[in-house]
């Protein structure tokens, strides 16, 4: 009887530090911690060199769980600019301005320019399965992987 009750207290000990630790590594883990421009992924940094030399950065958080980092960048021109944990971009919202056409993939541009002159493309998304775009005009434009358009919503 008495190992029993001592196999159910380091048992119940057990259990109790798991939920210490897990409670400990969620609090680290906590959302949107603000961080400075050099901690951002060098990658990161060059394509905000590359893009909007010139333009402050007026805010990063890096938001983290238990399975990915992501970067969020604010600039001082209303620019958001999104990273995964390698510095790569994965959401350009320019708001009412045009994102830098070089990062637009030529398809979509080629898309854009023919069916929708005089358009801007203020927000260019990766997604996993193909982009998502935001025109000045308020339409969005779905296209999957190969580029097809797939979708228009108003």
């Amino acid at each position: 009887m008495r190992v029993m009750k001592k196999m159910m207290m380091f048992a119940a000990l057990g259990i109790a530090t798991i939920g210490v630790a897990v409670a400990a590594t969620i609090y680290h883990l906590r959302d949107d911690q603000p961080i400075g421009y050099s901690e951002l992924p060098a990658k990161a940094q060059k394509f905000v060199e590359k893009y909007y030399a010139g333009v402050d950065v007026t805010h990063i958080t890096m938001d983290r769980d238990v399975t990915s980092t992501e970067y969020d960048v604010v600039l001082g021109n209303g620019t958001k600019i999104e990273f995964n944990a390698d510095g790569e971009w994965r959401d350009v919202d320019a708001h009412r301005s045009a994102v830098p056409s070089d990062i637009v993939p030529k398809q979509i541009k080629s898309y854009v320019d023919k069916n929708y002159k005089g358009d801007d493309i203020v927000e260019l998304k990766r997604e996993r399965n193909g982009w998502d775009v935001k025109l000045s005009r308020g339409l969005e434009l779905e296209f999957d992987s190969a580029f097809r358009l797939t979708e228009v919503d108003d």
